[in-house]
C-alpha cells in the first residue's frame, strides 16, 4: 500500500514542474465543490437553528387557547397551568389599526396585551428595549423600532389605535340586506403613549407586534378584565416537554395545547426539507470534480504509458498498477477535501463582512431582512455534516479513479515498451 501511495504522488508530481496544472484543476474542483456544499448547508442549518431560537423566544413553549375563542377567567386557567408544573401568564392578542397621523392608518399590527412583570420574566422583553423604558401602565404601549421608523415616531408620542370589534358595531345590516349606519352606536378611538421601543431581531416579529398592558387591551377590544385569548406556558425544556404537555391537556380537558413545533409544522418542515435537498443538489459539484478526476487520470494512464511498462516488466502486478491510480484519486480527494474544508472554515467566519462587501460594490442589499427576518446571516458548522461531505468526496473522487485504474492495469508492457 505504501508503494502504491509513493508511486501515485510521484505521477501527480511531473518532472518539469512541481505541481502539475491538470493535478491543479483537479483538485481545485473537489475543493470548491466541498467548500459551496459546507457553506451552504451550515447556512442552512444556522438559519433553523436561529429561527427555532427566534420562534421560542417570541412564543411560549405552547400555549392554551379555548375553543370559543376568549377565556373568561384566565387566572383560573393560570393557576391550574401552574399546578402541573408549568409557568404561566395570560395574553390577549388582536389586529388593531393604528392612526400615527390625522390621516395615516397603518392596518398590519397586532396588539399583544399582557402584564410587564411577564413580559420581562418570560419573553426578556426589557433586554430588547432600545429606546425608553418598558412601562405599560395608563394607557402605554411599547412598539418595535421598526414601527417607529416607519410610522416616523419616537418615544413619547401619542398614537390612535382603532379595535375592528368597535369598528364593526357602528355598522349593520337591516332586513332588506343592505348595509347602514348604526347611529345610535359610536366610540372613541384608544389614545396611546410610546413609552419605548424594542427590536427582538426578527423582522417579521417587529414588523407587526405591539406591546401593550393586559387590562388596557380588554378595555379596546370591550372584553371584562381577567379576559385573555390564550395563556402562555413555559418548561424548563422546550425541546423535550411531551410528558407536560400531556399532563396539562388532562388537566384542562375542555382547553387545545398547542406546542410552538405544532405550531410552527409547517415552517419548520419547509426548512429541514430545504436543507436535505441542498445537500443532494450540491453534492452534484463533486461528482462533478470527480468526473473530471476520471478524465485526468485517463490522460495520466495514456502520458505515464512508459512508466507503467516499466513497473509492470519489474514484476508489479495488475492490481498493484490499479492500485496506483486508485490511490491517486484518493490522494485528490483527501487534499481537494481538506483545503475545502479550510476554504469554507474562512468564507463562513467572515460571510457577513462578504456580503457587506459585495452589497456596497454592487449597491444592491444581498440579505434583505424583509424576506430572510434577521439582521445578518447566520451558520452553524456542524461537523457531522462536514464529515458526512468530506467522506462522500473522497468515495466520490475515489470510485472516479476506477476506469483509469483498469485501463492501466491491463496495459502490456511489452507494448508499452516496444519503442523504448
Amino acid at each position: 500500500m505504501r508503494s502504491a501511495l509513493f508511486l501515485a504522488w510521484k505521477f501527480l508530481k511531473p518532472k518539469r514542474s512541481i505541481v502539475s496544472l491538470i493535478t491543479v484543476t483537479s483538485i481545485l474542483g473537489v475543493t470548491l465543490g466541498v467548500a459551496v456544499l459546507m457553506i451552504v448547508l451550515a447556512v442552512m442549518t444556522g438559519f433553523t437553528d436561529l429561527m427555532k431560537q427566534k420562534l421560542i423566544e417570541t412564543q411560549a413553549h405552547f400555549q392554551v387557547v379555548s375553543p370559543y375563542g376568549i377565556i373568561r377567567n384566565s387566572d383560573a386557567a393560570v393557576k391550574q397551568i401552574e399546578n402541573c408544573g408549568a409557568k404561566a401568564a395570560a395574553v390577549l392578542q388582536s389586529p388593531v389599526l393604528v392612526q400615527y397621523s390625522s390621516r395615516r392608518l397603518d392596518t398590519q399590527v397586532v396588539m399583544f396585551g399582557a402584564n410587564s412583570s411577564d413580559l420581562a420574566k418570560y419573553l426578556e422583553l426589557d433586554k430588547k428595549i432600545i429606546s425608553g423604558k418598558l412601562d405599560l401602565d395608563g394607557r402605554k404601549v411599547v412598539i418595535s423600532s421598526a414601527m417607529a421608523n416607519r410610522w416616523n415616531i419616537k418615544v413619547g408620542d401619542r398614537i390612535i389605535i382603532h379595535s375592528a370589534q368597535k369598528l364593526t358595531s357602528m355598522v349593520r345590516f337591516n332586513e332588506q340586506g343592505a348595509v347602514e349606519l348604526d347611529k345610535s352606536r359610536g366610540y372613541l378611538p384608544g389614545e396611546f403613549t410610546v413609552s419605548g421601543t424594542y427590536s427582538m431581531g426578527k423582522y417579521d416579529f417587529d414588523r407587526i407586534i405591539m406591546f401593550a398592558g393586559i387590562d388596557d387591551a380588554c378595555d379596546q377590544f370591550d372584553l371584562l378584565w381577567g379576559s385573555a385569548t390564550g395563556v402562555f406556558c413555559w418548561g424548563k425544556d422546550p425541546f423535550d416537554q411531551k410528558e407536560l404537555v400531556n399532563k396539562v391537556r388532562l388537566a384542562m380537558p375542555g382547553y387545545r395545547v398547542i406546542t410552538w413545533q405544532e405550531a410552527n409544522r409547517q415552517l419548520l418542515g419547509v426548512l429541514n426539507v430545504e436543507k436535505n435537498m441542498m445537500f443532494f443538489l450540491l453534492i452534484f459539484i463533486v461528482l462533478v470534480a470527480a468526473f473530471s478526476i476520471a478524465n485526468t487520470l485517463i490522460t495520466s494512464a495514456y502520458q505515464k504509458t512508459r512508466e507503467i511498462g516499466l513497473i509492470k516488466a519489474l514484476g508489479a502486478t495488475d492490481k498493484f498498477v490499479a492500485g496506483v491510480f486508485v490511490a491517486q484519486g484518493f490522494l485528490i480527494g483527501v487534499i481537494g477535501s481538506i483545503c475545502g474544508t479550510l476554504l469554507g472554515f474562512v468564507v463562513l467566519h467572515y460571510r457577513n463582512d462578504i456580503i457587506s462587501f459585495v452589497s456596497k460594490c454592487t449597491g444592491r442589499d444581498l440579505f434583505p431582512k424583509e424576506f430572510y427576518y434577521f439582521n445578518e446571516l447566520p451558520a452553524n458548522i456542524i461537523f457531522s455534516d462536514v464529515a458526512v461531505i468530506v467522506t462522500a468526496s473522497i468515495i466520490l473522487c475515489t470510485v472516479g479513479a476506477l476506469l483509469p485504474a483498469l485501463r492501466a492495469s491491463r496495459l502490456d508492457p511489452a507494448q508499452a515498451l516496444r519503442f523504448e
